[in-house]
């Protein structure tokens, strides 16, 4: 049994010893189907719902006093989080304030045991891994799924990141992008952390590359990848979204088993896009500069000097992220010290360096997209038939590309 917290009331020193066995009694009657029986990811006070048939008893000793049910109240508030978890211990950072130990505070949202952090920026906002044992069978088939978390509602991404789900979830879902389990980023008051949750994708393009040989894609799997990306953002801009955030680690394979086809693709990511409440309604960029938003690696030249970004933006970006996947870098990989000049090494670049010893159709893709005027509805079927023709030439088998046998055989 777990030892007693020292300086508690008589009462709740009682009610810390109930629970405790209690608890103990019930690792067996839950049967986890896992090698590890007693994992659990629920807690006292946010229980999964086979755990609460079992502690249901518990209730009635709220009913012996009133001192019983203050008492009661102090241990759930007191012990939050800490019960059925062996997922953590303790928090990942030192500092209260930090969002990374906001989340494993507590059960995020009464069901979501957060275990692993993705990624986080500077303490405010951060992308993490989580078990949710709110399903039927509880903790026994608790599924992982994406947390994205900020601290105040008022955070620039978080604004933006919801005003695009909301323009992408209208009237038929867009296809190759995974929609959020709720409507808005929703807060957790114990954590203090507003919580938005997706569904967990498959690895993405950037996990992928550092497994392959050189880090580089082959000419079949950079042709698949044009593709797939112009095929979402086809869709993505046909909704009046710019998604301002392509990157290979915002490219996810789909979902291991499920139903989509072997070469699908998922875009993530939107805390950068600009949606029509947001962009201008002009058929000309704004006349005031823009913050220059995105990934400085592969935003567009018009992006690094402020300029409203369209439907060309996009497009520009992912052909920087094609030579890049071919390539393993991109001609203006400088040190840090130099990247505010990256626009001109961009600027300075010929195509015959950018798609060296590529197919002629990412030539003629490239000279398609830098032709585009502002706000200008992109060919993207010609786009995309250019790069289909390629891939057939290439191809002997006729059989796609299939990204989970690619992860398997080098994983």
């Amino acid at each position: 049994m777990n030892a007693v917290p020292s300086g508690l009331d008589p009462p709740l020193k009682i009610i810390d010893r109930i629970v405790n066995e209690v608890y103990l009694s019930c690792l067996p009657q839950l049967n986890i189907p896992t090698p590890e029986c007693n994992k659990h990811f629920c807690s006292t006070t946010s229980p999964c719902r086979r755990a609460l048939i079992l502690l249901a008893p518990l209730l009635s000793v709220r009913l012996v006093a009133s001192s019983w049910n203050t008492a009661f109240k102090n241990f759930q508030h007191s012990t939050r989080g800490a019960f059925f978890s062996t997922v953590e211990d303790g928090v990942y950072y030192p500092h209260a304030w930090h969002i990374n130990t906001r989340v494993r505070k507590a059960v995020l949202l009464t069901r979501y045991r957060v275990f692993r952090t993705i990624h986080s920026e500077a303490g405010n906002r951060g992308v993490y891994l989580a078990y949710d044992f709110g399903g039927a069978k509880g903790c026994a088939e608790a599924l992982e799924v994406i947390i994205k978390g900020w601290v105040t509602a008022s955070d620039f991404e978080c604004q933006r990141e919801i005003a695009a789900y909301s323009v992408l979830s209208r009237a038929k879902p867009c296809r190759g992008v995974p929609l959020p389990w709720t409507a808005s980023a929703q807060h957790d008051p114990v954590c203090d952390v507003h919580a938005l949750v997706l569904p967990k994708l498959g690895p993405t393009l950037e996990d992928l590359r550092e497994l392959l040989p050189d880090k580089r894609f082959d000419a079949l799997m950079v042709l698949t990848v044009g593709i797939q990306m112009i095929e979402r953002y086809q869709d993505i801009h046909a909704r009046g979204l710019i998604h301002n955030g392509i990157k290979p680690a915002n490219i996810c394979l789909s979902p291991r088993g499920s139903a989509d086809p072997p070469d699908m693709l998922y875009a993530i990511d939107f805390g950068f896009s600009t949606t029509p409440d947001m962009a201008s309604e002009s058929p000309l960029p704004s006349g005031h500069r823009i913050d220059a938003i995105g990934n400085r690696r592969f935003m567009s030249v018009f992006a690094h000097h402020g300029i409203s970004q369209s439907q060309r933006d996009d497009l520009e970006s992912l052909a920087y992220l094609l030579s890049y996947l071919f390539h393993s870098s991109l001609p203006w990989d400088t040190p840090k010290q130099h990247q505010p000049h990256v626009w001109r090494i961009k600027m300075a670049t010929p195509p015959s360096i950018l798609f060296r010893h590529m197919d002629a159709c990412f030539l003629e893709f490239w000279r398609d997209v830098k032709a585009l005027a502002y706000a200008e509805v992109p060919d993207y079927d010609r786009m995309r038939a250019r790069f289909v023709a390629c891939l057939e030439e290439h191809e002997t088998s006729g059989v796609p590309v299939e990204w989970w046998d690619i992860w398997g055989k080098w994983k």
